[in-house]
């Protein structure tokens, strides 16, 4: 089966698209598209999904800006989904892209 025409992935783009931050959007988008088709399975989506629908926006934008460590949330939310977000944002200046975008618009 093709991942990325599972009702589960397209939630996820929904998901991902769907936040109180543009910073968070931004960058989740990215990640959706890029990372998850390539590294997690049908079943972690769903899961991602359910992360997705309880984080809060502040705590993602402290995990992709750096300010906290994926772990200061690991009694809060699956590690494993931070950890991969907080290694994606700081993969390539994906961070600084994102903020120079933003200036711009």
């Amino acid at each position: 089966m093709d991942i990325k025409n599972s009702v589960e992935y397209k939630k996820c783009i929904f998901l991902a698209s769907r936040r109180a931050m543009l910073e968070n959007e931004l960058l989740l988008k990215e990640f959706v598209q890029e990372f998850v088709p390539k590294n997690y399975t049908l079943d972690e989506i769903k899961e991602f999904n359910i992360f997705l629908e309880k984080i809060y926006d502040n705590d993602l934008f402290d995990v992709i800006f750096g300010i906290k460590p994926a772990e200061y949330y690991s009694n809060k939310y699956p590690g494993r989904f931070l950890t991969d977000i907080e290694n994606f944002a700081f993969e390539n200046n994906r961070i600084l892209k994102i903020k120079n975008k933003i200036k711009s618009e």
